[in-house]
């Protein structure tokens, strides 16, 4: 081949664009001095706004309608198994629904997926291979699971450092947990 005889080899252009940036739009961290100033999501502000609205609730139960509920020290505490549709959802879901179940403790459901020991037992076991053990007492770590586990029954899984509030109704039934 002479040296004028060379013919350009086509070679693909490469974009210098490598698909999406993370974090490109975030906004700014604002800063008072050298420390951040705290800003409350638009669901804290729900929740900051509504206690307010119910004060009142504390120490009351004129606010109950299944007619289980007792008074509770805080606000947000301070709900009835009605007035949160996840739960009540639970209830209405039941077929045939029993004209007898007015609370959702009454459902068939709730003392078998969160009173019963045996149930807790296996839900403790597997959040402590998930998580690592809790260092409390047995009667505490099956109630927290009662807890996880009403939670997850109305709501599915949540996320990390997501909570709910059980209704008021809820905390009057105290596992009886043996000494295993």
């Amino acid at each position: 081949m002479a040296d004028g005889d060379e013919e350009e080899v086509a070679r693909p252009t490469v974009n210098i664009y490598d698909g999406p940036q993370p974090y490109n739009f975030e906004p700014v961290r604002r800063m008072r001095g050298n420390e951040e100033i705290p800003r409350a999501d638009g669901r804290q502000r729900q929740i900051n706004a509504w206690s307010e609205e119910n004060e009142w609730r504390v120490g009351e139960v004129s606010w109950c309608l299944c007619g289980r509920c007792r008074p509770m020290e805080t606000v947000v505490e301070s709900l009835c198994c009605r007035e949160v549709s996840a739960f009540w959802s639970l209830v209405e879901e039941l077929n045939p629904r029993p004209a007898d179940v007015t609370c959702l403790t009454q459902h068939p459901g709730f003392e078998a997926c969160c009173l019963n020991p045996f149930v807790l037992k296996i839900a403790y076991t597997h959040f402590r291979q998930d998580h690592g053990p809790l260092f409390l007492l047995i009667p505490r770590q099956y109630r927290y699971t009662a807890y996880r586990q009403a939670i997850r029954w109305a709501y599915g899984v949540l996320g990390r450092s997501i909570r709910k509030p059980l209704p008021s109704c809820g905390f009057n039934h105290q596992t009886v947990i043996p000494e295993w």
